[in-house]
């Protein structure tokens, strides 16, 4: 049954990230609203492992993307890193996808830092998925 609710979930996080990463506009931008402003643009170490993931879409000529996960084993998508705690994850981008049911969900893009002597890797994630994962109140 908990196998059964993460494949769920996870298949919900990559439909979330299939449906931003594809669409050609990134329509819902608010990294300059006040309620986000304590995460836009600001890095954060994770206190709990994150795993860096690609993705492309099963459709002929499907867009490829990476996201950022805190789940573990994502059944439809390539495990490129398993990100250490207190690696660095800046947010560089908040966006509000509006949802079919009329709900929102919360993506972030950025770059994470696996070591100090990384360039960075770009990513998008659900925020709800990697809060867990990140030191926000420091």
């Amino acid at each position: 049954m908990k196998k059964n609710l993460i494949t769920q979930l996870s298949l919900l996080l990559l439909s979330v990230f299939v449906f931003v990463a594809c669409s050609s506009k990134q329509k819902g931008d608010v990294s300059d609203d006040p309620k986000y402003a304590d995460i836009a643009n600001n890095i954060f170490f994770t206190k709990a492992p994150t795993y860096y993931y690609e993705y492309t879409q099963q459709k002929a000529g499907g867009k490829t993307g990476n996201f950022l996960s805190s789940q573990n084993g994502m059944p439809t998508a390539k495990l490129i890193a398993e990100i250490p705690v207190r690696s660095h994850v800046h947010i560089s981008k908040v966006l509000e996808v509006p949802q079919e049911d009329g709900s929102v969900k919360v993506m972030v893009t950025g770059k994470v830092f696996p070591n100090p002597q990384s360039s960075g890797e770009e990513y998008m994630a659900i925020l709800e998925d990697i809060k867990p994962a990140l030191e926000l109140n420091k």
